[in-house]
């Protein structure tokens, strides 16, 4: 079976168990953004580690760490909080969230040398160690698809195309996720290699079905955020995708980006409410096991993978 690269090296396929396709674990936000709003302060290694614990015994084997390179991505803690739940399989991620979060040496750097940066955090090692990412991230603004996203958007095509890591991008409120699969296939990225997160925030059964059509993976991580909307309207759209034959393109995750999403900062709904809560309400409501055992184990397999 093909490898998956974590943080401590590959894995197999088979080993990732159930996946949480898109985290954030502790990172560093750019002051700018923490003057603008100090709840992007998650960046305390034992708090992290206590509730990645709780994630873990309630049945999670393998996290997709997505804190971007202009999200204030730091390895090094990510990596402290690794080495207190070794149980645990940690990907972490390479590329750039979104225009408004990207300062402005990325656009007056080339966009070679971005690609450049990138392949290197996955051929050596993230800013001079060994620990290596293993997907790729791209992403636009809410309603806007111009010139800076599309640059996004094509240094992540590039570096797929040159290394065949999968891409997750970022979608501004569950928004242009048709258009950033034309645009990457446009640059030679087949959809199936692609997942969009945050679809949910957009509950259109139409936009998700015609995105499901191009054969790109669908990224539900809203769960338990109540200011997004009640879990009935993402519900509804997902067992509508499902019985449309679209269930295995859906990945789940928690996009628990904020402390005060974390229990353990004081918070919730808490890294664990997918499996403890989220699940649970989806078989009282009448999803079959095979369909969340796909959602939480043999899609995001496939994906990282290649359906290998």
């Amino acid at each position: 079976m093909a490898k998956v690269m974590t943080i401590r090296g590959e894995v197999t396929g088979d080993e990732l168990g159930i996946v949480d396709y898109h985290e954030h674990l502790c990172f560093d936000a750019p002051g700018w953004l923490l003057r603008e709003d100090r709840d992007f302060r998650l960046n305390d290694v034992e708090k992290s580690a206590a509730e990645l614990r709780t994630w873990a015994q309630a049945g999670g084997k393998t996290l997709i760490e997505m804190s971007a390179i202009d999200f204030g991505r730091n390895i090094h803690k990510v990596k402290q909080v690794v080495e207190r739940v070794p149980d645990v399989h940690i990907i972490v991620i390479t590329g750039f969230n979104k225009p408004y979060f990207c300062d402005r040496w990325v656009w007056e750097t080339d966009e070679a040398e971005l690609v450049k940066r990138c392949i290197r955090d996955i051929a050596e090692g993230i800013d001079g160690t060994d620990m290596k990412a293993g997907v790729m991230k791209g992403g636009s603004g809410y309603n806007t698809f111009n010139a800076y996203d599309k640059k996004l958007m094509r240094i992540a095509a590039t570096v797929h195309n040159e290394t065949g890591v999968p891409i997750i991008t970022h979608t501004e409120a569950g928004t242009m996720g048709f258009e950033q699969v034309d645009y990457l296939a446009s640059n030679g990225v087949e959809p199936r290699r692609v997942c969009l997160s945050h679809l949910d925030r957009n509950p259109d059964f139409w936009e998700h079905r015609r995105i499901a059509e191009t054969g790109a993976y669908l990224g539900y991580d809203c769960p338990g955020k109540v200011k997004y909307g009640p879990d009935e309207l993402r519900n509804n759209v997902l067992k509508r995708l499902i019985d449309a034959g679209f269930g295995k393109q859906i990945l789940l995750g928690n996009d628990l980006g904020r402390p005060s999403y974390w229990r353990s900062y004081g918070g919730g709904p808490g890294l664990d409410f997918v499996l403890t809560k989220f699940i649970p309400r989806l078989r009282d409501e009448g999803v079959s096991e095979r369909a969340i055992e796909d959602m939480l184990v043999h899609n995001p397999c496939r994906f990282l993978t290649d359906g290998e």
